[in-house]
């Protein structure tokens, strides 16, 4: 059986065809896609040709679904509905054998190291699926993955609802820190930074400020970058207080500089923030799940795969008016 899919070629080439229909390996688990994101490392995959491995390849990697086929003992059957975690681990580097597979020397995601969710089908180990709510909102559910990134960034920014808070980058993740930053931690001091006033005015509609720029000499106790540019880390740098933090979630496409004398002399606590680990995503979920956190706004255009490099182009497009588009097989 075939199925139409979303396949990267090289940069700025993306293609709907067809492919066969996978057959579940032994311990896989067959999901239809109900809703797939296009996450901001498929725009680096798209402008770039970053950590893909395989020409041609099916993207994608946040997703919802159904299960279709499950295997006895899998924990799951048809019928459930389910988002996965898509990292694919090496298993055998420092950091795995620790348990910490979200800082695998060579980790990779289903969509860049296998087949990816931009179709209608996709089988994956059972141990990479997590259950949800059938009864909750599939298209935010979508988002599960990404917001189980900003849960990560939150939690290691060691919130408290007095911070005032700067978020450099209204993308989705950025938006989505927002989101839980104010929902889950009672943060009320909240400014998100971008140049789209499209984006501005989601920000706006998740209740928090929004502004081109930040005001020239505020500082911040906690300042996130989520804009991946170097312009952008330097900002953050001079915008946090003595003694504040910068969490930087981004990833660049180039190499970076930055001032270590305004670390220093600031004392300002400087923090990576890479992806999130299974607890994350189950508390993602359950924030949807329980209407905990509303997400739609962040949605703002739906496409079917077969459309999928107009949606690309909408999202790479140099005036921002989309933030998180979804695919739907």
């Amino acid at each position: 059986m075939k199925m139409k899919a979303l396949r990267w070629y090289g940069i700025h080439d993306v293609r709907a065809e067809e492919i066969d229909k996978p057959v579940p390996a032994a311990g896989e688990v067959l999901v239809r896609v109900l809703y797939a994101g296009i996450c901001g490392s498929d725009l680096h995959i798209y402008n770039k040709g970053m950590f893909i491995q395989n020409v041609p390849e099916t993207m994608g990697h946040e997703f919802c679904g159904i299960v279709e086929e499950a295997f006895e003992g899998s924990g799951f059957a048809p019928g459930d509905c389910v988002i996965a975690n898509p990292m694919v681990p090496c298993g055998s580097c420092e950091s795995c054998l620790c348990g910490s597979f979200n800082t695998c020397e060579n980790l990779g995601f289903i969509g860049e190291v296998r087949q990816g969710c931009f179709t209608r089908h996709i089988a994956l180990p059972a141990d990479r699926l997590i259950r949800v709510s059938g009864d909750a909102d599939m298209k935010q559910m979508a988002l599960a993955e990404p917001l189980a990134v900003a849960v990560n960034v939150c939690k290691r920014a060691s919130l408290k609802p007095e911070d005032s808070l700067a978020i450099i980058g209204a993308g989705p993740i950025g938006l989505l820190t927002a989101v839980i930053a104010r929902s889950v931690y009672n943060v009320q001091d909240i400014t998100v930074v971008n140049r789209s006033q499209t984006r501005r005015r989601i920000a706006e509609a998740l209740g928090v400020k929004a502004a081109a720029a930040l005001p020239e000499g505020q500082r911040f106790d906690k300042v996130v970058e989520s804009a991946g540019n170097p312009a952008t880390l330097q900002i953050a740098l001079e915008s946090v207080r003595a003694n504040g933090t910068v969490l930087v979630v981004s990833v660049f496409e180039e190499n970076i500089t930055i001032d270590a004398n305004l670390l220093v002399c600031s004392q300002i606590t400087l923090i990576g923030c890479n992806c999130y680990d299974r607890e994350d995503l189950e508390t993602a979920a359950d924030l949807i799940a329980s209407h905990c956190v509303d997400v739609s706004p962040i949605i703002t255009d739906i496409f079917p795969v077969e459309e999928g490099k107009a949606a690309f182009e909408k999202l790479c497009a140099r005036e921002k008016q989309a933030a998180k588009i979804l695919l739907q097989p």
